[in-house]
């Protein structure tokens, strides 16, 4: 084929250029790639971005149409302010005669895309390369247009205005008392609408065969159940979920995996048939523009039907359920409902990629008024509404509603016709439903109005544009054609400059096909002859009509990224450079394998085979024009999303009623009901259709936000992420985190809910044992108990999450369900405190059975506490063992009310029952244990913003470890004051006189621990939560510095196999680290062993302990610490930290710490002595807990660790 070249001409050139030379705009003058290379390959034979010289046969329009009349009566009269001519001809056409050429409607499918054409210096001679007949002059220095080069308003803010009016319009609205009402010149307008664009589209496919009788329906297959009923599906990482609940037997999965690993392969290959028949289904639907453009079909995604959920959840705001919605009374549709409606003005926040600076704008009486969002219209007022977040384009928006002046100049019916023109016509949202579910009457749960606004002189006003002025503008647009038949002798002979001029105001505007597939797509640029006719000596694309070009993506399923061999090339490219990077010797081999698969890589790129870049070209005939934007798009597609937001906080209101609580802050119960996976899908419908729609309607030029910058505080996956995020000091102040879901609040519902169940059973059983207390409370925590209490209160038709495959399991339903009623409970602490979760909880177990509610309500108080309601201080001088303990309370600076409470705290196992504290220490260890959890999970969610449930988990296991409450057992004395039985009397002693012989040691560390979270038992049963808290704030969370400074909270276990597996290549199994025992000696109560470790059967270092586990630890630290050079692992955890902090900051605060210095210490207290309600966090009972009686306890909070800090800083 002949070679095509690329020249790039100025307006100056323009005028000596033949007439009939192909001119194609790909960009502006201010574009900043015009002197390297043109943007997009040149326009091919069949396909504007192909870059073929092939002859496939063009697709004829699939059936031809009888010759019929005209389906529309004659045009409305055209407003004197309209500037364009009236229309001569309506859609669809009169059928041409037999032997006239038929535009085609389907262009054939694009091929393989070449690479870009070399490019032609600017001062080559354009008229040498037309002579030649094979040389595409393609123009990026025409014209300098601001859509292109800059198509949205930089730094631009949505004006709050004091003053709101509606332009005149007296003629078509009267006022009746409170509301407007439209006169009989504004129905007939509206009925003139509904006639004329409305029902465009039936009536242009009344003439054409119907779809079905062209393209039979597709058929699908039923799911097959296996598994008991479940079926087998792999989630995306290709690994099969285990049907099984969380806490079954692990044997139980690995049968389940063995035994159905071969069908959920099957189930995955015909999956994978079933979605090319969809797509081929879809690729036939008869009407489609062109088969590189991509439309909606109601119910159905690109790759086949939206929802993938089994039928018995297909419930909740996902299907458009949500509860509380009943059917609203229907509005006046002639009047504007002020006495009914609410009006609220939605503002979003960024602008970018929302406003323009070539905007929708309708000209009315001399003025041009210019689109300024979208107005909204409630049944029920909105006034505590959080602002609705939305992600799009690698930027986080807030949509929000602010309150305005009541707009008068409309009617309800105006604003729905607007809406379905806008939304089902224009964009085709077909899934879009505003109604309760099940109802077809009555209102919507919202009206839109479209606001074009003209701001006055004064600045603080502005003139909002009547709707009978839109209704007219748009009816007037709809039906002008692009191009008049009369113009098309005469746009052959006019000059370039003309040309472009006339196709100024087209360009970037919404072309309308009544009854196609897209019917409306962007115009990118117009075109008087198709690029393919000046490559062939024959056009068989000849057409009076110009062309439209429409540059378009391949949708994301069936793009190259998508690609399943592309994805597998590109994942062990990735991986094989991260484990170049860790790796002490890079091999020839590993070098030789990167090459090949980058080459691999390219290689499939300059193939294109599903290249998204698209740009096709279409015949103008039959489209008309809409005087619409991208900037109404934008808007109307994220106006779905916060509509479905709005439904769900009114929804939560029915939920609240439920509860029996009222949350002051409803975006925290939003979130609790708020799954990880619904952010990408949060589109407000089918999420395929807002992707098509913004694809063919939306701007061509979108601006992109930093992809890193948004996602590093979110992802959560990486050892690099981890040691990046755990290298974070806490916040001196509670900080809300902006971490999306509720995978916190579930952490944090964990931890409370455990409290609860542990305090009721420690209270209402005082005779069972530690044992029974805990089966009982596992019980009453395991995660499908929880979830059936989930469904007592109907969360799950409440529940945000997307549409997947992984919810098609029963237990992925059930995981969801128990970890949303965790993230529930979580949020009413938050808000309001333990108490609140406490009456709610004790009402969700047993509302539904007066007697046993009032059991657990009624919490009696401990036995000790019982025999002396007013306290038992007087026992201290009668009872030697308790006078002891007053030196304790006088060295913790804690006076217990009563004191045989603490004397049962230091009461060790095996000293039997006795009349002074009534048993041993077990039992206030179990509650002592779960309070610990408790207050450590509160601090380290409110104080670490950052880390996701994961990250808390690893601070909080550092925290509530035995060797770190050892450590504070000591620090504070606790270990010196044991009461043990000696010689038929309580006798104190330390842990270490309590057993004989060097076995002692081997238990002390536990013994130690035990004593720590009885004591913590103790302090709660004879004060409350709040002393609790105080405790842990001076003795625990100042060692949280030292954890995250020192990497304590990484034990050499967890760093050692961290290690091993990035050290190795990409085609080798990950392989880690083993333990083997070598020897052990001494006798069976004092036994010592000696443990190695080894990794690819080699000998790492060997370990010694009293234990097992304390030699594999001590035989993984000898190992990192000898083969440190080995491990470049080792190397970048370190560097974390000193980036992030400086040394001389590390080693002052590290001896701070260790120091104990005690202005260190007061940063981690904070005053709670006067706050009574809210996050206070304390159960209510006047028999055993009390508030902290005076201020002078509490100790100055202060604002930060240390002014050299940054804890910003990365």
């Amino acid at each position: 084929s002949s070679s095509k070249k690329v020249i790039y001409i100025n307006e100056e050139d323009l005028a000596n250029l033949p007439d009939e030379t192909p001119v194609y705009v790909l960009s502006s003058s201010k574009d900043s790639g015009k002197s390297t290379a043109p943007l997009l390959p040149t326009p091919s034979v069949n396909s504007v971005s192909n870059g073929l010289s092939h002859n496939t046969p063009l697709i004829p329009f699939p059936l031809r149409a009888p010759i019929l009349s005209s389906p529309y009566p004659a045009p409305p009269p055209v407003s004197q302010n309209f500037n364009f001519p009236p229309p001569c001809f309506h859609y669809p056409p009169p059928m041409a005669p037999p032997n006239a050429f038929i535009p085609p409607l389907l262009i054939p499918p694009s091929m393989h895309l070449l690479p870009p054409p070399n490019v032609m210096s600017p001062t080559s001679n354009p008229s040498d390369g037309q002579q030649e007949g094979n040389v595409i002059i393609i123009l990026f220095t025409l014209f300098s247009f601001e859509n292109d080069s800059c198509p949205y308003k930089e730094d631009y803010e949505q004006q709050h205005y004091s003053n709101i009016s509606c332009t005149p319009a007296e003629e078509f609205f009267e006022k009746r008392g409170e509301c407007t009402y439209g006169t009989d010149l504004m129905s007939d307008l509206e009925n003139r609408f509904v006639q004329y664009v409305l029902k465009r589209r039936e009536a242009a496919l009344a003439v054409l065969p119907p779809v079905d009788r062209i393209r039979p329906p597709l058929k699908r297959p039923e799911i097959v159940e296996r598994d008991g009923g479940t079926p087998i599906r792999l989630s995306k990482n290709c690994r099969k979920r285990p049907n099984s609940l969380k806490g079954s037997i692990p044997s139980m999965s690995e049968i389940l995996l063995s035994n159905s690993q071969s069908e959920a392969f099957e189930d995955f290959e015909a999956k994978a048939e079933q979605q090319k028949m969809e797509v081929a289904h879809k690729e036939a639907h008869p009407y489609r523009l062109h088969p590189k453009i991509w439309h909606n079909e109601e119910g159905e995604y690109n790759s086949g039907p939206a929802c993938a959920c089994k039928t018995k959840y297909r419930i909740g705001p996902l299907h458009n359920q949500f509860e509380g919605e009943t059917e609203i009374p229907r509005c006046n549709l002639e009047s504007n409902n002020r006495d009914r409606l609410y009006h609220y003005r939605i503002m979003v926040t960024p602008t970018d990629n929302f406003f323009f600076t070539k905007a929708t704008t309708i000209p009315h009486n001399g003025n041009d008024y210019t689109f300024d969002g979208y107005s909204i219209f409630l049944h029920t007022p909105i006034d505590d509404l959080p602002p609705c977040q939305l992600l799009r384009f690698n930027i986080l928006y807030d949509l929000y509603h602010a309150e305005e002046s009541f707009p008068e100049n409309f009617t309800v019916r105006a604003l729905d016709m607007l809406t379905e023109y806008v939304f089902k016509e224009l964009l085709e949202l077909l899934d879009l439903n505003w109604r309760p579910y099940g109802i077809e009457s009555g209102c919507p749960v919202v009206h839109l109005l479209p606001r074009f606004v003209r701001e006055l002189e004064d600045g603080s006003s502005t003139e909002l544009l009547s709707t009978n002025v839109i209704l007219e503008h748009w009816m007037n647009q709809s039906q002008l054609p692009l191009f008049q038949p009369s113009d098309l002798l005469n746009i052959r002979r006019i000059a370039n400059s003309e040309w472009s001029a006339k196709i100024n105001d087209l360009r970037g505007t919404l072309a309308w096909k009544p009854g196609a597939k897209p019917p409306a797509i962007r115009i990118d640029q117009l075109d008087r002859i198709s690029s393919e006719s000046s490559s062939t000596k024959h056009s068989l694309r000849s057409s009076p009509y110009p062309f439209l070009v429409h540059m378009t993506y391949t949708p994301m399923k069936l793009s190259l990224s998508r690609d399943p061999q592309y994805k597998s090339v590109l994942k062990n490219y990735l991986k094989l450079q991260y484990l170049m990077y860790n790796k002490p010797r890079i091999s020839p081999e590993d070098r030789d394998q990167l090459a090949t698969l980058k080459r691999k890589l390219d290689q499939m790129d300059f193939e294109g085979v599903h290249r998204r870049e698209i740009t096709v070209e279409l015949s103008c005939e039959g489209f008309y024009r809409t005087g619409i934007r991208p900037d109404v798009t934008q808007f109307a597609l994220n106006m779905a999303s916060f509509v479905i937001h709005i439904r769900c906080i009114l929804s939560l209101k029915s939920l609240e009623k439920r509860l029996g609580y009222e949350f002051k802050d409803k975006s925290i119960l939003y979130q609790a009901l708020t799954h990880p996976s619904y952010r990408r899908t949060d589109f407000g419908t089918n999420q395929d259709h807002y992707q098509n729609t913004l694809t063919s309607c939306g701007p061509r030029i979108i601006k992109y936000g930093d992809k890193l910058r948004l996602y590093k505080n979110s992802r959560k996956k990486g050892l690099t992420k981890m040691f990046s995020v755990m290298s974070m000091l806490p916040k001196q102040r509670e900080e809300r985190s902006d971490i999306y879901g509720n995978e916190r609040l579930e952490f944090l519902g964990d931890a409370v809910i455990e409290i609860i169940a542990s305090i009721h059973l420690f209270f209402m059983f005082p005779e069972m044992s530690e044992g029974s207390l805990d089966h009982f409370r596992q019980a009453l925590v395991q995660n499908q108990h929880l979830s059936d209490l989930a469904l007592r209160i109907g969360l799950h038709k409440y529940l945000l999450y997307t549409h997947s495959v992984d919810f098609c399991h029963d237990s992925t339903y059930i995981f969801a369900r128990s970890d949303a009623f965790e993230a529930v409970m979580a949020a009413i602490a938050l808000d309001g405190g333990l108490g609140a979760v406490d009456r709610i909880f004790g009402a969700v177990l047993f509302g539904d059975d007066p007697k046993i509610h009032q059991v657990w309500v009624k919490i009696p108080p401990h036995p000790l506490q019982a025999q002396h309601p007013k306290g038992d201080r007087e026992w201290v001088s009668k009872v030697p063992t308790l006078k002891k303990l007053f030196e304790l309370e006088n060295q913790l600076g804690i006076h217990f009310k009563h004191i045989r409470v603490l004397a049962r705290a230091l009461t060790v196992r095996k000293t039997g029952y006795n009349i002074y504290t009534l048993g041993d220490n077990q039992r206030l260890e179990f509650l002592g244990d779960s309070l610990l959890k408790y207050v450590t999970t509160d601090y380290l969610f409110k104080h670490f913003p950052r880390h996701h449930e994961g990250h808390l988990s690893l601070l909080k296991n550092s925290l509530v470890n035995k060797y770190t409450q050892a450590r504070v057992c000591s620090e504070i004395g606790l270990d010196q004051y044991v009461i043990r039985r000696e010689d038929n009397m309580l006798k104190i002693s330390n842990i270490s006189e309590e057993a004989s012989g060097t076995a002692s040691s081997r238990q002390n560390v536990k013994n130690k621990a035990d004593l720590l979270e009885a004591f913590i038992g103790a302090l709660y049963v004879d004060k409350d939560i709040t002393w609790v808290e105080r405790f842990c704030q001076v003795c625990f969370w100042p060692r949280l510095v030292e954890f995250i400074l020192t990497q304590e909270w990484n034990d050499p276990k967890s760093r050692l196999q961290q290690c091993c597996l990035t050290d190795r290549s990409l085609n080798e199994d990950p392989e880690l680290a083993h333990y083997k025992l070598l020897s052990s000696s001494g006798p069976s109560n004092d036994r010592v062993y000696r443990v190695g470790v080894y990794f690819r059967n080699q000998l790492l270092a060997e370990g010694v302990g009293r234990s097992l586990q304390n030699a594999e630890k001590d035989a993984a630290a000898k190992a990192l610490e000898i083969h440190q050079n080995v491990f470049k692992q080792l190397g970048f955890q370190r560097e974390v930290i000193h980036k992030r902090y400086s040394e001389p900051y590390i080693n002052k605060v590290l001896t701070k710490v260790q120091n104990y210095e005690p202005s260190f210490v007061e940063k981690f207290v904070e005053d709670k002595s006067q706050g009574e309600g809210g996050n206070s966090s304390s159960l209510e009972s006047s028999s055993k807990r009390r508030r902290i009686g005076s201020a002078k306890d509490a100790a100055i909070c202060h604002n930060g660790f240390d002014m050299e800090v940054e804890e910003d800083a990365v």
